[in-house]
């Protein structure tokens, strides 16, 4: 009976979505036909949400995971506004509303919106170095997607319209609204909601009420922003409480004093700011000469000074910074000093040391002036400003709490958020001031708001929009951390420890190089984000600061694939890493996973110049198996052993490009997922070039075929 209940319910559901589907399909056709008629572009939808399929003024299915019922208002609300979003529209598109049909003579898409948006992105994106017309015309991949909703400013993704040197898929977000905002809506404008201002300046007094307001009503509002004292002082500390001309170093401070301190987190840009040395350390306690101090160091004390704090703690000061065990214990003590600490101090517009984050506005960030025709005759201001955030999903309403993959894959603009020291230090703050380029972001751990944003504001509280593993937050937060850069190979692993040792898996499991032990498999399944296939990902600094089965071996972005209950094929035998200095959360020199599972003899073969990177298997009849894609590890090389015929795969460690080629390597297959039969998953393995016997991963692989894993051998296999 149940099974005949459950087909009836699958049989019900099927027809609701066909019926879906066809009602879809007939409001497609339905605004194609008329869109001519009626004037309303197919292209933009005339800037407006009304009367496109897509359009939706009800919760998307994320709503329905909100474990808050205190949302419920929100989620009512969210249900009552119109809203579309028109992602992945190519600029070739907008731009033929200021071209002309050869034959008729006409324009090939008469839209005065689309060349509202031609006019906005020549004032953007055309200058020495770039130019999206040219771009465009070059068949280049940028484009552009719009985020439409009553009541909020008309939100522009402009994707590839500036280069990324890390990524090379930037992303700006423009905003357009009107101001001041008119009573009541214009016939004929785009749908734009209204906005707050935003500062000319940095330092002047509206912008330091912002912040004490926001600090204010944390302390006395927020219940979940209450912090409670657990007996940690950090063993340094800048004493400021006397003025500017009574700054000092201050060490062995006795954590019973419940004091409260200011973090600050900055660029060091290459360059070595006023530091903290074995000679110098007795000099700093007696005093430290504030106009010494480089421009980002001066604006900390101001700021924690206006704030009536009496200490901050600034990394490159309270940290000797040429004593080894010195900096190894206190970067082992970094995650409680910022996780501790009553405010971090980010001073996210600064690229180094000597420039001030309190200081004019950049002219980029200042808002710009269009007219825009609503009828003939008749002009309206509209005004168009560059986003400091990435927008996150508008079905979202109001929730961007951290581990959702708006919060691991959106970068917030400044340079301070390409840094890899600095993520967690955001990621740990209680609270934090974010003097971004932008504007001046507050975020707690109740909600985010900015100087020029009006409320509701964004909930910030993790589980909002569902509840997220352990295991899914430590692969989010490694995708996000490694996005970023580092000027030194070493710090890989140290520069992510602080966040490391506040996971719930630090009290239950054991910390393998950026991996843990009681989810060693399914964290060994790590890709790299797809970029950099064909040149070196692993230099030499990278082999002798992490093995080849840790994410912290790759100079770039990883990521992991979501496996929807996941069967596990293979075995732990053994893990060990090698940990140079004290912190066992950092920099190690090597390690080993040993694994017993079922492994599948393959060739590799690669094409660089096509991006292609496949494995196959020889059938016993001599025929190849179909070929399989995989994520490469970055280039890859043919490697031989003396005194043995044949080629074997590994990395390749060279900065030189990759080339074509085709060797020998090895499926080792960790899991079974839950699709169809393509559904196991694994490691493409090769033979490490220093360790004679042992072996090294070269890349990961899914949606292999069962016929892989049921022909192959089961073994022990070792990786380093």
């Amino acid at each position: 009976m149940p099974s005949l209940f459950n087909s009836a319910k699958d049989l019900a559901k099927g027809v609701r979505l066909a019926a879906d589907t066809v009602v879809y399909a007939g409001h497609t056709v339905s605004r194609y036909y008329k869109g001519g008629k009626n004037g309303v572009c197919l292209v933009c939808n005339n800037l407006q949400p009304h009367g496109h399929e897509d359009t939706f003024g009800r919760p998307s299915a994320a709503w329905n995971q909100i474990s808050d019922p205190a949302q419920a208002a929100r989620r009512k609300e969210l249900a009552s506004v119109p809203t579309l979003v028109l992602e992945e529209i190519p600029t070739k598109k907008v731009l033929e509303s200021r071209e002309t049909d050869p034959k008729t003579g006409l324009p090939k898409n008469d839209c005065r919106y689309c060349r509202l948006l031609c006019d906005i992105f020549d004032a953007y994106f055309v200058d020495e170095w770039m130019n999206w017309i040219t771009e465009t015309k070059n068949g280049m991949p940028i484009k552009i997607g719009l985020m439409i909703q009553e009541g909020k400013p008309l939100v522009v993704n402009c994707w590839n319209f500036t280069y990324d040197k890390w990524f090379q898929n930037a992303r700006v977000d423009l905003e357009i609204y009107m101001d001041p905002m008119p009573p009541s809506p214009i016939p004929g404008a785009p749908t734009m909601g209204p906005t707050g201002r935003r500062a000319v300046d940095v330092r002047s007094e509206e912008c330091m009420r912002f912040i004490k307001e926001s600090i204010w009503e944390c302390c006395n509002r927020h219940p979940g922003c209450a912090m409670q004292p657990d007996g940690f002082a950090p063993t340094r500390l800048i004493y400021v409480g006397g003025g500017k001309d009574a700054l000092k170093l201050c060490d062995n401070i006795l954590p019973e004093q419940n004091i409260s301190w200011a973090a600050l987190s900055h660029c060091w840009g290459g360059g070595k700011p006023l530091s903290l040395t074995k000679d110098a350390l007795n000099s700093l306690k007696e005093r430290i000469n504030f106009s010494e101090l480089p421009a980002t160091f001066q604006d900390a004390v101001t700021v924690t000074q206006e704030l009536g704090l009496t200490y901050v703690w600034i990394d490159s000061l309270c940290i000797v910074q040429d004593d080894k065990t010195d900096w190894e214990k206190e970067a082992a003590r970094m995650g409680a000093v910022y996780s501790q600490a009553f405010i971090v101090i980010s001073g996210a517009s600064s690229p180094n040391p000597s420039t001030p984050y309190l200081r004019p506005r950049e002219e980029e960030w200042l808002p710009k002036r269009f007219d825009f025709s609503v009828s003939p005759g008749v002009n309206i201001p509209i005004t168009v400003r560059q986003r400091h955030l990435l927008a996150a999903a508008l079905d979202q309403g109001l929730l961007e709490p951290p581990f959702t993959s708006s919060w691991a894959t959106l970068k917030k603009v400044g340079p301070l958020y390409g840094r890899g020291w600095c993520f967690q230090e955001s990621f740990l703050a209680p609270r934090i001031i974010n003097f971004a380029p932008g504007a001046i972001i507050y975020e707690c751990k109740t909600h985010r708001k900015s100087e020029d944003q009006l409320p509701p504001y964004p909930c910030t509280t993790p589980g909002t929009l569902g509840e997220v593993t352990p295991l899914e937050q430590w692969h989010m937060i490694v995708k996000s951390y490694t996005s970023r850069q580092l000027t030194f190979i070493k710090d890989k692993l140290p520069a992510i420890a602080g966040a490391a040792t506040e996971m719930p898996q630090a009290a239950m499991s054991r910390y393998l190089a950026g991996l843990w032990s009681e989810s060693l498999l399914l964290d060994l399944l790590w890709q790299v984000m797809p970029g950099r296939a064909h040149t070196p990902l692993m230099t030499k600094e990278h082999e002798e600061n992490a093995p080849t089965w840790s994410w912290a071996s790759m100079n770039w972005g990883v990521t992991w694939n979501s496996l929807q209950s996941p069967q596990l094929l293979a075995a732990v035998v053994d893990a060990q890493v090698t940990v140079e200095g004290a912190n066992p959360y950092g920099q190690v020199s090597g390690g080993t996973v040993k694994l017993r599972g079922r492994i599948k003899h393959c060739r590799l073969a690669a094409d660089y110049h096509k991006n292609e990177h496949d494995v196959y298997y020889v059938k016993p009849n001599g025929s190849h198996s179909r070929k399989q894609h995989f994520r490469t590890d970055g280039a890859l090389v043919a490697g031989t052993i003396p005194g043995q015929s044949g080629t074997f795969a590994c990395r390749s460690r060279l900065s030189v490009s990759g080339n074509a080629m085709e060797t020998a390597a090895t499926f080792f297959c960790i899991a079974k997922g839950s699709w169809m039969k393509c559904d196991h998953v694994g490691l493409i393995l090769g033979m490490s070039p220093k360790h004679l016997g042992l072996m090294e991963r070269v890349g990961s692989i899914s949606n292999v075929p069962k016929d892989w894993y049921d022909t192959g051998e089961d073994v022990t296999v070792t990786i380093v």
